[in-house]
């Protein structure tokens, strides 16, 4: 049942199949997350989809001894069915395991956990399942469509991004909204959080990417606006006086631009980037260091042969290699990785691999990329697409996952990147090769 179109990626250690499934009806995907406080007797991994079936349903995929024994990597658990109109983004709570969901009826619903429920068949899955959810909040503000969602650190709060030009972050427990940011003059695609609580960042298709200061506590007063403009980037100095702009316009055939916020904290990467004076593929995914967030990126991965529109961070950290042939971002000795997925193809960069992306794969899927997301100990990546399938990337990481230092450790998270080389671009990939090989740009 679980069986799909296979491809391997660049890198020795890892393996990427589509998991050809009734996800959703034969309807596109919109978006995946996986649930990194789920503890399941079971061991496995939860997560959820949403998709143009105006459901959400829940899945767990199995652990590696589960599918050596039985075969099938994915096994549904619940569906969740009261959105009336297409599900776009479905997010869990960093603090517990809430899922929030959004999409094209403008509501946004905060789900819970309930008692337990019956046997579920993939066959006819909607009849029963293992689990059974119940919204516990429904936040209605206006009726234009969800394009995304970020939760605060601390589960307490929801950005949600709109057509409208607006964000509204949302208090979830009095599901209230406490603060509508109109500072976009276009439909806004991505926001995220900082896993710090300090900032939030959001992108839309007015080639811009806006971030925010972040200052609340948990007894908001009316009228207090937590949320402030900080910086607001479209375009860059290249040759004075012009400039170069920073993302793609409008005409971006995209639902989507999500950035994503590494798990220390230290960089913020985006999606949509473009650049002009790149020989070959000009997209990029574009990175802006914590410590200078109103200066310019930098760094870029550029060499992708179509647009960004999500990139995700795996969650952890990992122990750095025992030894290393190159200078790795940070200033630190533990590794990240962060997974950019443009409309056809997914990248994965190493924190201590400058040089070119580690891992990438193409190929898989028919129509544009839509999401993708992360286990917790970053073993797994699963990507999802508009032409209905997801596919599953399994990693063998060199080194252990390690826990991340106690939130708030300013002298952790405020360490600079390492200086990088001058801008250059990726080699153009030839037309007759189907997989990319995107090479890592320094400093902008």
């Amino acid at each position: 049942m679980d069986t799909g179109r296979g491809n391997r990626g660049a890198a020795d250690g890892m393996r990427v199949k589509t998991v050809q499934i009734n996800w959703h009806d034969g309807q596109p995907i919109f978006s995946v997350d996986f649930d990194h406080n789920y503890e399941g007797a079971e061991g496995g991994w939860r997560f959820a989809t949403g998709g143009g079936d105006n459901n959400v349903r829940i899945w767990r995929l199995r652990s590696a001894r589960e599918r050596e024994d039985e075969g099938a990597a994915v096994e549904f658990v619940a569906g969740l069915n009261r959105h009336t109109a297409p599900v776009n983004v479905v997010r869990f709570s960093p603090s517990d395991s809430r899922l929030a969901s959004a999409g094209d009826d403008g509501a946004v619903i905060v789900w819970r956990q309930a008692e337990t429920g019956r046997t579920a068949t993939l066959d006819d899955p909607e009849a029963a399942a293992t689990e059974t959810w119940r919204p516990a909040a429904v936040l209605r503000g206006s009726l234009a469509d969800i394009s995304d969602l970020a939760w605060s650190p601390d589960g307490a709060f929801l950005a949600s991004a709109s057509v409208d030009n607006t964000v509204r972050i949302w208090h979830v427990r009095d599901a209230r909204c406490v603060q509508v940011l109109a500072d976009h003059t276009h439909y806004v695609q991505g926001v995220a959080w900082d896993p710090l609580g300090r900032f939030l960042a959001t992108q839309s298709s007015d080639r811009s990417l806006r971030i925010y200061r972040w200052a609340a506590t948990h007894a908001l007063r009316p009228g207090e606006g937590p949320a402030t403009l900080a910086a607001t980037h479209v375009t860059m100095a290249r040759d004075p006086p012009h400039r170069q702009r920073l993302f793609h316009d409008d005409n971006l055939a995209s639902f989507f631009r999500r950035p994503a916020v590494s798990p220390d904290g230290r960089l913020l990467a985006a999606a949509a980037g473009l650049l002009r004076d790149a020989p070959g593929a000009r997209n990029a995914c574009l990175l802006w260091a914590r410590d200078r967030l109103t200066a310019a990126p930098v760094m870029a991965l550029p060499g992708l042969r179509r647009p960004v529109v999500a990139v995700r961070w795996a969650p952890c950290e990992f122990a750095a290699p025992a030894s290393s042939d190159c200078a790795g971002w940070a200033t630190d000795a533990r590794r990240m990785m962060l997974a950019v997925a443009s409309q056809s193809a997914v990248a994965i960069y190493d924190t201590t691999c400058p040089a070119r992306a580690v891992a990438m794969f193409d190929g898989l899927h028919y129509a544009a990329l839509t999401d993708l997301a992360w286990t917790r100990d970053g073993s797994h990546l699963i990507v999802v697409s508009i032409d209905g399938f997801a596919s599953l990337a399994s990693l063998d990481q060199p080194t252990e996952s390690l826990p991340l230092p106690r939130r708030g450790e300013p002298a952790s998270c405020a360490s600079p990147v390492r200086p990088t080389p001058t801008l250059s671009a990726a080699a153009p990939v030839s037309a007759g090769r189907k997989r990319m090989a995107p090479t890592l740009v320094g400093s902008l």
